[in-house]
């Protein structure tokens, strides 16, 4: 995609650390596929017209990336093109996996592909993927709703935000303060950690994955959250730790927590991988009761926010002074990610509509797999519903059913205790 249209400039912190992550995946590990339901009457036309103006309104949809000579990488955006929907006669989720099946080649290609489903000849739903690079879940619930203003006529208000943009504040001089502070957190976080966690790998990795939806987990997350005066993923990320802790036996736990930066409201409304993982170093203590600990982690959490959108190659810097470098197991080579055992992700109420709500223990070894050696992603909705990933030596599902079945016990119970005495807040500090 090079032409006299065609516009460049830094990667974001979010584009180049994406980019390090899956520079060592399965190139389908990438792709994430969708199911969007159109309205009765929908036709092709205005299928195409709501794709285009969505591809010409947000830049992450028309941009291809290249590596710099030392190593760095830039966006190349380019102008919005003709979409060209193809119409397939079939089942709708039969179809996003197989636009999902084929891998993108970020440095040429359109970060999205999409084809119009219909039955018995009537356009029924849009089946569309996304390379990750160009989005994350939030994006693709923004995308979503974008979309059905657009396929109904409707117009979106303003112009939205571009990586172009975000990329020149985040390296800018101005920044270099933060950017700094970003780098002492990851090193004071690692040289407090224990040693890296590597995996002796035996036989070949195997990935094998649990899912478990709960009601009663959603309504103790609610309950404790209003209860301790504390976020729900905090809630939740104590939770696991508690389970693991259970579980492992270890009274220190490093995790991976995404964060999905949008605090900033400037930046709310753009469309991109914005997400990336920060360093959390959960220490247990025997006897604390849920409401101190819980509390306790939230504020951890909330500094370890403060420094969320970082330089990833000054990480990986920070990484080799204090022993971190390569992979726990295999998987993430030349990325942070490469670091941790445990990762923490929610969603929040993320495809709501298409997350069932099922008591039942769910196991299975297929779907998208990014390779994390313990991935737990939670979503929320009617039910908590909460779904563990294990990639390692290990042939059986015990891991990962036990570690989901603590993850509730651990909520629920301490639902049911009476409250604790409050804890004081804990003023968040300047980063400046």
């Amino acid at each position: 995609m090079q032409n006299s249209s065609v516009v460049s400039g830094p990667a974001t912190f979010g584009q180049l650390s994406l980019w390090r992550s899956i520079a060592n995946i399965p190139p389908t590990a990438c792709n994430l596929p969708q199911t969007w339901a159109l309205p009765p009457g929908t036709g092709p036309d205005a299928v195409e017209r709501a794709l285009e103006r969505l591809e010409a309104r947000h830049e992450s949809l028309r941009t291809r990336y290249a590596e710099t000579a030392d190593g760095g990488l830039v966006q190349l955006v380019g102008p919005a093109a003709p979409t060209g929907l193809d119409l397939v006669e079939g089942v709708p989720a039969e179809v996003s996996a197989e636009l999902a099946a084929v891998p993108f080649d970020p440095a040429a290609d359109r970060p999205w592909r999409a084809a119009l489903v219909t039955e018995r000849g009537v356009p029924a739903a849009l089946a569309i993927c996304f390379h990750h690079i160009a989005v994350d879940a939030w994006a693709i619930n923004q995308l979503h709703e974008e979309f059905g203003v657009l396929v109904a006529g409707g117009e979106l208000p303003g112009a939205a935000p571009s990586c172009r943009e975000l990329a020149a504040e985040q390296w800018s001089e101005a920044r270099g303060n933060r950017r700094r502070a970003a780098l002492r957190h990851w090193r004071q976080v690692l040289a407090d950690a224990p040693p890296m966690a590597r995996d002796a790998a035996p036989e070949a990795v195997t990935s094998r994955w649990a899912r478990h939806g709960s009601v009663p987990a959603g309504e103790a997350v609610r309950t404790l959250a209003e209860r301790l005066g504390v976020s729900a993923p905090s809630v939740l990320l104590a939770a696991f730790c508690a389970a693991l802790a259970r579980h492992t036996g270890e009274e220190r736990v490093l995790v991976a927590v995404y964060a999905n930066n949008r605090s900033d409201p400037r930046w709310e409304g753009l469309v991109a991988a914005q997400n990336q993982i920060i360093p959390l170093l959960v220490q247990t203590v025997p006897d604390e009761g849920f409401g101190a600990f819980a509390t306790r982690v939230h504020w951890e959490l909330i500094r370890s926010y403060k420094h969320a959108a970082y330089n990833v190659d000054d990480a990986l810097l920070a990484g080799a002074e204090h022993g971190y470098t390569g992979t726990v197991n295999g998987s993430f080579a030349g990325s942070v990610s490469g670091f941790f055992r445990y990762f923490f992700n929610y969603l929040g109420e993320y495809q709501r509509d298409q997350t069932p709500v099922n008591s039942a223990m769910e196991t299975g070894t297929g779907g998208r797999n990014i390779g994390a050696p313990l991935y737990l992603q939670v979503q929320d909705g009617d039910a908590l519903t909460s779904t563990l990933r294990e990639n390692s030596s290990s042939a059986d599902f015990k891991a990962v059913t036990e570690i989901l079945l603590a993850l509730e016990d651990v909520l629920v119970s301490a639902a049911a205790k009476p409250a604790e005495p409050a804890e004081p807040a804990e003023p968040a500090e300047s980063v400046e």
